[in-house]
C-alpha cells in the first residue's frame, strides 16, 4: 500500500512524511528526490532546461515507476510484497504541483491513498518567505525587484493565493483525509494521519472478514464514513457526478447533509453548493432509486425551495436527474446540466 502526502510548497511534506514512515516502520520516498536522482540535476536546472511541461513530463513518468514498482527492475522497488507476502507499505511525498497533471492525478487516486496536508495562507508565508529561490514556481514570480522587503512578502502571498486557487480543490479531491497543519508539530501531524490510517485498516479488514454489522460509505465532503442507506448511495453517486461530470463543481463549494438558517427559518440540504460568497447557490435533492420524479414531487421540493431562492434547484433518484433554473416565469428545467462556472453568471 501506497500513502500519498500532497499539499501546497511549504506545507511539510517531505518532514512528515519522513516521521509517518518511521512510525509505520516503512519506507519513505521524496517524489522530487526521486527525480533529481533519476535525472542527475536539481528540479530548478531542469525547469530552466525543458520548462514546466518538460518537467512534469519527467514527473509524470517518475510517479508512474514509483506507484509501479517497476523503476529499472525489482531491486528498486520500493513496496513490493516483503519476505512474508505482505505487501509492504510506503510513503511518497508528492510535489506541490504534481496533481495538477491529470494523469497524475488518476495515478494517485487508482494506485494509492491520498491525505492532503492543508495550510493556511499565513502558514505558508511563513514557511516559504525565506525559501521560495529554490522553487521555479515561486522564484519565477519573485525575483523580478525583489528587495527583501514586507512589499515581497506581499508579492509571495499574492503567488500562494493564485496557485492555491488553482489547486485547492484538486487537493481535495484526491484526498481520502484532509489533516489541518497549522499550529501543529511534524510528530503530531504525522501522528494524527497514522491513527486515521488505522481506523481505516481496521474497517477494510472488517470488511474483508465479514466483521461488521453495516455497510458504510466514504463521503469525501463530511470526511467520514457514513452508513450507506438506499438514499446515500443516491447521495455519494450524485457527489461523484458534481465533482467529475459535466457540471465540476469544485469539492470545497458543497457541503452534503447540512443544515443552515435563513431568516428565523431552519432549512436542510442533502447537498448544498455555493457561489464565491458563500452563499446558496444550488439545492440539491436525493431520492431514494424506487421514487418517481412525477410532477407531485418536483412541485414539493420546488415549494420547499422557494424560501431560498436559490438559483438551481437539483432533484435525482440516481436513475433520473432534474436540474431547475430559476427565470422570471418560476423554476422551469434545463436541457443539459450547466458547468459550475456557467452556474454562476
Amino acid at each position: 500500500m501506497t500513502i500519498t502526502l500532497t499539499g501546497f510548497m511549504g506545507c511539510g511534506k517531505s518532514s512528515v512524511g519522513r516521521a509517518l514512515a518511521a512510525l509505520l516502520s516503512c519506507s519513505f520516498v521524496d517524489l522530487d528526490e526521486y527525480i533529481e536522482t533519476r535525472e542527475g540535476r536539481s528540479i530548478p536546472d531542469i525547469f530552466k532546461s525543458e520548462g514546466e511541461a518538460g518537467f512534469r513530463q519527467i514527473e509524470r513518468d517518475a510517479l508512474g515507476e514509483v506507484t509501479a514498482c517497476r523503476p529499472g527492475g525489482q531491486d528498486n522497488c520500493h513496496h513490493g510484497p516483503d519476505a512474508a507476502g505482505r505487501e509492504e507499505m510506503l510513503v511518497l511525498s508528492l510535489g506541490g504541483g504534481t496533481l495538477t497533471t491529470p494523469e497524475c492525478l488518476e495515478l494517485v487516486r487508482a494506485r494509492t491513498l491520498c491525505i492532503y496536508l492543508r495550510a493556511s495562507t499565513d502558514t505558508l508565508v511563513s514557511n516559504l518567505e525565506k525559501d521560495f529561490e529554490r522553487r521555479p514556481m515561486l522564484n519565477g514570480f519573485m525575483k523580478e525587484e525583489n528587495t527583501g522587503t514586507s512589499a515581497d512578502t506581499g508579492k509571495l502571498r499574492l503567488r500562494i493565493e493564485q496557485l492555491m486557487g488553482q489547486r485547492a480543490s484538486i487537493y481535495e479531491n484526491a484526498a481520502i483525509h484532509i489533516t489541518d497543519i497549522d499550529g501543529k508539530s511534524i510528530g503530531d501531524i504525522a501522528q494524527e494521519i497514522a491513527c486515521r490510517l488505522k481506523d481505516l485498516s481496521s474497517k477494510q479488514e472488517n470488511r474483508k472478514t465479514g466483521n461488521t454489522r453495516r455497510n458504510t460509505v466514504w463521503d469525501p465532503l463530511r470526511k467520514k464514513e457514513i452508513m450507506l442507506t438506499p438514499e446515500e448511495a443516491v447521495r455519494q453517486w450524485c457527489i461523484r457526478e458534481l465533482l467529475h461530470g459535466q457540471m465540476k463543481v469544485p469539492m470545497h463549494m458543497m457541503m452534503s447533509e447540512t443544515g443552515f438558517r435563513l431568516g428565523d427559518k431552519l432549512f436542510r440540504a442533502d447537498i448544498l453548493i455555493y457561489d464565491r460568497e458563500a452563499g446558496p447557490l444550488a439545492v440539491v435533492e436525493c431520492k431514494r432509486p424506487e421514487t418517481r420524479l412525477d410532477r407531485n414531487v418536483l412541485e414539493q421540493t420546488i415549494r420547499y425551495n422557494m424560501a431560498l431562492s436559490v438559483k438551481y434547484i437539483i432533484i435525482t433518484n440516481g436513475t433520473r436527474t432534474v436540474i431547475l433554473r430559476k427565470t422570471r416565469e418560476g423554476y422551469l428545467p434545463e436541457q443539459s446540466a450547466p458547468e459550475y462556472e456557467e452556474m454562476l453568471k
